[in-house]
């Protein structure tokens, strides 16, 4: 049994005095929730904080709100309590661009298409009427947020790159900032909102997506968000796959053009900002596939 925090182990056996444990793994990378796996089998996240209580208590519900529309598993507790929840342990591996690129086409496709029917269940999920406050997703997704996060990129981030890298910027900004209309002018939607590789699982004997994990900054935002994401990971020759499974998939295209190219310049200035370096190298092994106008349909 690998070393865990000895207030976690009393935690666990209090809720589950009659849990025989054989194996823990403690996941020590995420901020705002303690995690255990138990025996491969079940996962027990405990909030850190009790505001970080409220927030895995939004991510519950947001969960039982969509998991009937989704079509693939997705964390389902069978506890549940202030600041902690336990529920089965999901099956299967990171869905990694390199694993997809040694599919072949047919394979691909048909995982792009079970990646679309999961994002446009939880896009068209219903999030009127509910009697709880559903929360706006942190993601920038509208033009006054980006037109701050320009400026402080042009002074912060600027100055650390190459000529052509700052032309290459300013023409991103310039699609979408300086258009007539608004390019973020979208119909809102529940989000995921952190749809990386390691949030997708994916199962290589079946050849088929088996869950979605972390909801934690799930909320009302723009739909273009995960699929920019999804560009950013995969590439847009996979996304564009998803069509068959995401009707009216080419509407959010632009928009997912400019988030998914624009998301690396806001890492980078989150780590100068912040102090955490590790976001200097957050685009790393991401896919350069962008293809058709940014910001703008045409």
């Amino acid at each position: 049994m690998s070393q865990i925090p000895e207030t976690l182990l009393k935690r666990i056996r209090a809720i589950m005095p009659e849990l025989n444990i054989e194996t823990v793994e403690h996941n020590q990378e995420g901020l705002i929730n303690d995690v255990v796996v138990v025996n491969r089998e079940l996962v027990f996240r405990f909030a850190k904080t009790e505001r970080y209580a409220d927030f895995l208590d939004t991510e519950m519900n947001i969960l039982d709100l969509v998991r009937p529309n989704l079509g693939v598993g997705v964390p389902t507790p069978i506890h549940r309590e202030r600041g902690c929840v336990v529920y089965p342990f999901l099956d299967g591996g990171p869905l990694l661009r390199e694993t997809i690129l040694a599919l072949n086409a047919e394979t691909q496709a048909s995982i792009a298409e079970q990646l679309g029917k999961f994002l446009h269940g939880l896009h068209t999920a219903g999030i009127t009427g509910v009697d709880w406050e559903i929360p706006l997703t942190p993601a920038p997704a509208t033009r006054e947020r980006w037109l701050g996060l320009h400026g402080r990129i042009r002074e912060k981030v600027y100055p650390l790159m190459l000529k052509h890298q700052v032309q290459w910027a300013e023409r991103l900004f310039e699609s979408v900032l300086e258009a007539e209309s608004d390019p973020f002018d979208y119909q809102p939607a529940l989000i995921h909102g952190d749809l990386a590789p390691y949030h997708i699982l994916y199962d290589v004997n079946r050849r088929e997506i088996t869950g979605v994990l972390d909801f934690g900054v799930a909320g009302i935002g723009d739909a273009a968000l995960d699929i920019g994401s999804l560009i950013t990971a995969y590439g847009e020759t996979f996304v564009a796959k998803m069509g068959k499974t995401y009707p009216k998939l080419d509407e959010h295209l632009p928009r997912a053009r400019f988030y998914s190219q624009a998301i690396e310049l806001q890492w980078i200035l989150l780590g100068l900002e912040s102090g955490e370096t590790f976001w200097f190298t957050a685009h790393l092994g991401n896919a350069r596939d962008v293809k058709g106008n940014i910001g703008l349909p045409g």
